[in-house]
This record gives C-alpha cells, sequence and structure tokens, in this order.
C-alpha cells in the first residue's frame, strides 16, 4: 500500500510538471534546458530476499557486494525553484552470499538493472548565499533486472524482466560558473511487484513469492546548462 501511494502521487507529480513547463517557457520564467551526466557507488548492503514454496517456506536471501554504475540526464527549470529530469540509469553489482533461513551458503552471480526515471527535483530556497545549493526529489519510472544466483545444493534466485520503481533524493550542487555545476547525492530506490524464480535443496526451480527489491547509492555528477 506504501509503495502504490509513493508510486500514485510521484506520478501526478510528474503529470503537473508538463503544463507547469508549458506555461513557464511562455511566461520566460524557465532559464532553460540542462543536460548532465552522473557516476554511482551502490553500496554493499544491497540485498534481494524472496522465499521458496517449501513447507515451511524457505527464505533466500542474496547481498550484493559494493557496485557502480551510471546515467545520463536531461533536465529543465520550472518555476517554484522545480525541475524536471528524464534520466537513464545503469548499475552493476555482483554477488558478496546468499543464505538459506539465514544460514551462508556457497554462491555466486551478479545483479545489473537499466530503466528510465522521470525525476522531479526542488531546489531549497537559502536565506544566505552559501556556495552550495542543496535539493531533494524523487522519481518514478521503470527498471529491468537482470540477476542470477547460483550456489551448491540446487540452489538458485533468477530474474529478467521490467518492473516499476520509484526514488528518492536528496544532495547539492557545487555550481562552478553560471553555466555548469558539480552534483552529489543520496538516492533510495525500489522496484515494485518483482518475482523471481528460485530453487533451493530438494525443490525444483519454481516461482517465488513476489517481493520489492530495494537499493541505495551515492551519485556524483556534472551538469552544464544548454
Amino acid at each position: 500500500m506504501v509503495a502504490r501511494k509513493a508510486l500514485i502521487t510521484g506520478l501526478l507529480l510528474a503529470a503537473a510538471a508538463v503544463p507547469a513547463l508549458a506555461q513557464a517557457e511562455s511566461d520566460g520564467i524557465t532559464s532553460g534546458v540542462y543536460a548532465g551526466i552522473r557516476g554511482s557507488y551502490a553500496f554493499s548492503g544491497n540485498h534481494v530476499t524472496t522465499w521458496a514454496p517449501t513447507t515451511p517456506m524457505t527464505q533466500l536471501r542474496g547481498s550484493l557486494a559494493a557496485g557502480g554504475g551510471g546515467s545520463v540526464v536531461v533536465g529543465t527549470h520550472l518555476p517554484l525553484n522545480l525541475r524536471g529530469e528524464i534520466e537513464g540509469t545503469y548499475r552493476y553489482q555482483s554477488l558478496s552470499k546468499v543464505s538459506l533461513d539465514g544460514v551462508q551458503v556457497a554462491a555466486s552471480g551478479r545483479s545489473q538493472s537499466a530503466g528510465a526515471m522521470l525525476n522531479i527535483l526542488w531546489d531549497i530556497p537559502m536565506p544566505l548565499e552559501t556556495p552550495v545549493l542543496p535539493f531533494v526529489g524523487m522519481g518514478v519510472g521503470v527498471q529491468h533486472t537482470d540477476l542470477n544466483f547460483a550456489g551448491g545444493g540446487n540452489t538458485y534466485m533468477h530474474q529478467s524482466r521490467w518492473d516499476p520503481a520509484y526514488s528518492f533524493m536528496a544532495g547539492f550542487a557545487l555550481p562552478l560558473d553560471e553555466a555548469s555545476r558539480l552534483t552529489a547525492m543520496y538516492r533510495w530506490m525500489r522496484t515494485i511487484n518483482s518475482p523471481h524464480s528460485c530453487a533451493v535443496s530438494g525443490t525444483v526451480q519454481s516461482n517465488c513469492l513476489n517481493n520489492p527489491v530495494d537499493s541505495a547509492s551515492v551519485d556524483l555528477g556534472y551538469e552544464m546548462e544548454l
């Protein structure tokens, strides 16, 4: 329910930004379009958890090592210190360990994802002039996850499909001049309704329970007004 509300809220904000952008351009409020690139460091605490349909059910969890990725973004300035962005993302992480009901088993594998996000950011007004400009935001979109974990004793987890996703962001920009800036931000993302194929010792490959997949990263970027 919380995931659904957050996704609906993001879609409504994105829809509201379209007429606002058109009005801003006609009134001459917006300062234009910008483009940027971001490098991403994905934390090692990210993990994927599902439950195999055994009796009783078996928890299957894959923990991911630190990884990386990047994104390309095109955005525009909106009224009220808002910005709208379209972002293409990619991330890769290798498997660090797999556990069955909390007991670690030998395994190997990796997870990689790519997708498109529509972001709404708010540049926070500061009472005094500062060298950094803080911002917060959220995004909605879709992510394609390609995941393969394999271990001894018929332990297996696989996913390759598109699913809806949403994210929350907070960070700051450091202007270099009037037309360019460096950015740093923390991003938390959830991919929802993520089904997996899996197997554990004594079972055959089957559909495991659907579950959200959460991840966190720090993104460093460069943006330039066009």
